[in-house]
């Protein structure tokens, strides 16, 4: 497990978390990497001091969150693989007290949530991606979709760079399964790729699933 630290004008607050996800961004050439979802644990008054600056975050552009080893008692450990994270747009939090002591709770981009006018992030915690990527599709989007035209949809998103993997950051183990994706598509180019799959025969409709889709 990680310490996940902020340090922000006159507060100080670090928890412990077993997992981050992460989205890569390059700005002036650099690398950062941008908060999507966080799962923190630890006493009540620092899990909500989280809760508070990532709700506040998109206003607060100085504020960093530092990711680093969590040492047990009297072990030392070299702070060579700490790295930073920042907070981007509006985030939604949950909390859920395990006992007299601790409290957990969990940290969520809104484009986890629902789609917004920039995209929409994709979360399979069982590991098909393929079913998240139809119900999102079915759900949020206007284009008649068939669910066995998944996969071929699934490979032209990656391949354009409109479905983009986020990064996670397991510390624990227990997410093994869980992968994430940015998609980011808009409905004309869904028309097109769908379009250009029935046209070159990729795409196959029968005529019971013609009615279905029109």
């Amino acid at each position: 497990m990680k310490f996940m630290e902020f340090k922000h004008k006159d507060i100080y607050v670090k928890v412990h978390t077993p997992l981050l996800v992460t989205r890569e961004v390059e700005e002036d050439n650099k690398k950062r990497e941008e908060l999507v979802f966080a799962s923190v644990i630890n006493i009540d008054s620092r899990v909500q001091a989280v809760f508070a600056q990532l709700h506040h975050g998109s206003k607060a552009d100085d504020v960093t969150f530092k990711i680093f080893e969590a040492p047990r008692i009297g072990e030392k450990i070299s702070d060579t693989k700490s790295f930073y994270v920042r907070p981007q747009g509006k985030y939604k939090h949950l909390g859920q007290r395990e006992d007299e002591t601790f409290v957990c709770g969990i940290v969520v981009s809104e484009k986890v949530l629902e789609r917004k006018p920039d995209g929409l992030i994709l979360f399979a915690w069982d590991g098909n991606l393929l079913e998240k990527l139809y119900w999102a599709i079915d759900r949020y989007y206007e284009t008649p979709f068939l669910e066995e035209w998944t996969p071929y949809l699934f490979e032209q998103l990656l391949q354009d760079e409109w479905l983009k993997p986020l990064k996670i950051h397991d510390f624990t183990g227990d997410y093994s399964q869980l992968v994430a994706y940015e998609l980011s598509v808009g409905e004309k180019a869904l028309d097109d790729y769908i379009s250009l799959g029935v046209k070159t025969g990729v795409l196959v409709l029968d005529a019971q699933q013609a009615k279905e889709v029109v």
